[in-house]
């Protein structure tokens, strides 16, 4: 018994301390990489949600003259967009007589990622078609 007297066992407070120092070292790691996942996916779907705003402008230009209004078109990648068509007047076009114009619209469209994000982005898009005859024509 005599041998063991004069020891103190700090050789175990020195590992118990590393292992502790070590231990929060890790855990700090995994809260940093969780942020930095739920940052990029935030990221992605916001992307997303721009490109489907951005399919709905391409179809409610398409769709012109004929003011189509579409809620909830599906995506295949399961992204979904709005579109609200107004038509906002006419202008004259320059080179061409008081009997023809230009009519004017505007396209707002809302995309949206899959449901279990609350993520969207509008794109506002104006756009003119013509030449429309205007009047009478007498």
């Amino acid at each position: 018994m005599g041998k063991w007297f004069g020891n103190r066992g700090s050789a175990l407070v020195i590992a118990m301390l590393l292992l502790v120092i070590l231990t929060a070292i890790g855990l700090y790691a995994v809260s940093i990489s969780t942020s930095e996942f739920e940052m990029s996916t935030y990221s992605k779907m916001g992307k997303v949600a721009l490109y489907a705003a951005e399919a709905g402008a391409y179809f409610g230009i398409d769709t012109i003259p004929i003011m189509t209004n579409a809620n909830g078109i599906s995506l295949a990648d399961l992204a979904t967009y709005d579109v609200v068509s107004t038509s906002v007047g006419a202008e004259p076009i320059p080179g061409y007589d008081t009997g023809w114009s230009r009519a004017l619209f505007n396209i707002r469209s809302t995309g949206k990622p899959p449901s279990q994000y609350s993520v969207h982005r509008s794109i506002d898009a104006g756009a003119a078609y013509g030449p429309v005859p205007t009047g009478t024509g007498y």
